[in-house]
C-alpha cells in the first residue's frame, strides 16, 4: 500500500532529520547537572518540531516547559476528514539520552551518527528517537494516497531515562488535549527479531530496598569470638532464604505471585517457538554453566511472569585487600525484587516487609529501609480487536504473524498512562531487536526493520477508523 512512499520518506526526510538529532549531545537529567543551562534538550524539541512542520504543515506542534521542569513536544495533527477527529490515536517517545559510554566502533561515535550496513549509529537512534519520525512517515504516507486516518497526538518528553518524573505532570495538563485516545502507541520497546512485529504484552514491576543487618557495636576477633556471637552476614543470608530459594529462585511470597492469564501464556509459548534458544542464549553464560530452567517456554514465562529476587549490592564487608580475620558488626544488602503484572503491590510490600523482620535470628537488629515499589503492567485482554489490527498488519507487512511476548524490565510510563488513560489501548512496541545495543557503545537502528514497522502502524492508522 504504502511502503514505497515509507522507504522513501524515511530516506530522504526523516533520516537526514534523525542524524541532526542524534548531534545534540541531549543527556537526560540524571546525567547533565547543568541541561537547563546547556539547553540541548530543548534544542532536540525546537528541531523535532521545525522539522515536522516542514512535513505537515497544518500539524500543531508546541513546545512546554513549566517552571524548572524538563521540556516535552505536544504534536497534534488533525484528520482532513472531520468526522474522523471523533477517533484518536496518541504516540509516545522520548528525546532525551543515556550517557555516551566507551568502546565505540571505528568511525562511530555517540554525537557522530553514521549509516553503515543497513544500520545508523548513534546515542538516541533506537531508544528512541525514531519514534517521533515513525508517527509522522506513517501519516505522511496515508496523506499522500489521499487516505483518512485518525486524529493523532504524540507527547515526547525529555526526562525518561531519569525516570519520567514531570510527564505525570504533563500528562495532567494535557489530559483534555488528549481527548480520550483509543489506543496510545509507546515506541520504546524490544523486537526478538526483524522478520515480523513484536508487541510486548506485559512489563514486570519492582520492588527495592535495603536490608540491614546489626549484630555487634564493632567488629571483633573471629579468633576470640567466631562460634560465640551471631554473624550479621549470615543472618542477612538466611533472612533472604525467607523471601526465596536461593538455589531455583523461586519466590516464597504468595502475594508477589499472580495467576498467567492463558491467552499470554499460549502467547508466551508461541513467541518461544519463534525465538528458540534466542530466549535465553544472548545471556553471557559461562561455559559449563546453565540456565535456571531448561524449557525455552517456561524461561520466558519465568522472566516476564513470574518474580525473581537479585541481591544488587553490599555494604559491610571489606574488599578482600583488606581483610582480616573480623566478625563484621553490621552489613547492609540492597535488594531487587522483579514482581509480576496484576498483583497488589501494597500487599505484596507488606509481606516481604513482615518476613524480613519477624523474629530475627538471636534477636539481631533488623532494617528494611529505602523501599521503592512500582506495579508491572498488561495489555488489556479485552481489546481483542486491537491485536488483531496489529496481527492483520504485521502478516501484510512481514507475511508473519504478530508475536506478543513479555518484558522482564519495568517501563515507569506505562503506569502513568493508564493511570491517565484508563479507557485507552496501550501498544507497546519497538524496534529495540538484536545487537541495537541501547545504553550501551554502537547503538544502532535496523533500518529496513524501521521502515516496515512505520508501514504497519500507517496501516493500523487506516483501519482504526
Amino acid at each position: 500500500m504504502t511502503s514505497h512512499l515509507i522507504s522513501e520518506f524515511w530516506d530522504k526526510k526523516a533520516l537526514p532529520s534523525l542524524m541532526d538529532f542524534i548531534r545534540i549531545p541531549a543527556l537526560s537529567t540524571a546525567f547533565d547537572a547543568e541541561w537547563k543551562k546547556h539547553g540541548y534538550l530543548y534544542q532536540t524539541c525546537e528541531h523535532v518540531a521545525a522539522w515536522i512542520q516542514k512535513q505537515i504543515p497544518d500539524a500543531k506542534c508546541e513546545i512546554i516547559q513549566d517552571g524548572e521542569r524538563t521540556p516535552c513536544l505536544f504534536v497534534e495533527i488533525l484528520s482532513k476528514n472531520v468526522e474522523k477527529n471523533d477517533t484518536t490515536v496518541a504516540f509516545y517517545g522520548h528525546f532525551d539520552r543515556q550517557p555516551e559510554a566507551s568502546g565505540w566502533g571505528e568511525g562511530l561515535g555517540p554525537w557522530n551518527p553514521v549509516i553503515r550496513n543497513g544500520k545508523l549509529y548513534g546515542r538516541g537512534t533506537s531508544d528512541d528517537g525514531y519514534s517521533v519520525y515513525m508517527m509522522i512517515a506513517a501519516i505522511a504516507a496515508l496523506r499522500e494516497k489521499q487516505i483518512d486516518h485518525p486524529r493523532c497526538i504524540g507527547i515526547f518528553e525529555t526526562q525518561e531515562e531519569s525516570g519520567s518524573l514531570d510527564l505525570p505532570y504533563y500528562l495532567q495538563k494535557l489530559k483534555d488535549r488528549f481527548n480520550n485516545p483509543t489506543s496510545l502507541f509507546v515506541l520504546d520497546s524490544h523486537c526478538g527479531d526483524y522478520q515480523r512485529v513484536w508487541l510486548s504484552a506485559s512489563l514486570r514491576g519492582i520492588m527495592s530496598g535495603t536490608l540491614t543487618v546489626k549484630t555487634l557495636d564493632h567488629g571483633v576477633h573471629s579468633g576470640t569470638y567466631s562460634g560465640m556471637v551471631p554473624d550479621a552476614f549470615a543472618i542477612a543470608q538466611t533472612l533472604l532464604t525467607r523471601l526465596h530459594d536461593p538455589i531455583t529462585g523461586e519466590v516464597k511470597i504468595d502475594a508477589c505471585h499472580t495467576q498467567i492469564p492463558e491467552t499470554r501464556r499460549q502467547q508466551l509459548t508461541y513467541a518461544s517457538e519463534v525465538l528458540g534458544d534466542l530466549v535465553w542464549n544472548h545471556s553471557p553464560l559461562l561455559e559449563g554453566v546453565s540456565t535456571k530452567l531448561n524449557k525455552n517456554d517456561e524461561i520466558l514465562v519465568n522472566i516476564t511472569w513470574k518474580p525473581a529476587l537479585t541481591v544488587i549490592g553490599v555494604e559491610g564487608l571489606p574488599c578482600i585487600a583488606n581483610a582480616a580475620n573480623v566478625v563484621t558488626k553490621e552489613v547492609k544488602f540492597a535488594l531487587s525484587m522483579r514482581l509480576p503484572p496484576n498483583i497488589n503491590t501494597k500487599l505484596a510490600a507488606q509481606s516481604v516487609r513482615e518476613t524480613l523482620l519477624k523474629n530475627p535470628p538471636y534477636g539481631a537488629h533488623v532494617d528494611w529501609t529505602n523501599v521503592n515499589v512500582h506495579p508491572g503492567w498488561a495489555m488489556k485482554s479485552a481489546n481483542v480487536k486491537n491485536e488483531e489490527l496489529l496481527d492483520q498488519a504485521s502478516q501484510i507487512v512481514f507475511g508473519q504473524k504478530a508475536v506478543f511476548t513479555g518484558q522482564g524490565g519495568s517501563i515507569s510510563v506505562i503506569a502513568d498512562f493508564e493511570k491517565t488513560f484508563p479507557n485507552s489501548t496501550i501498544v507497546l512496541t519497538g524496534i529495540l531487536g538484536p545487537d541495537s545495543n541501547a545504553h550501551a557503545p554502537n547503538e544502532s537502528l535496523d533500518i529496513q526493520y524501521t521502515k516496515q514497522l512505520t508501514e504497519v502502524i500507517s496501516i493500523y492508522l487506516k483501519s482504526v477508523l
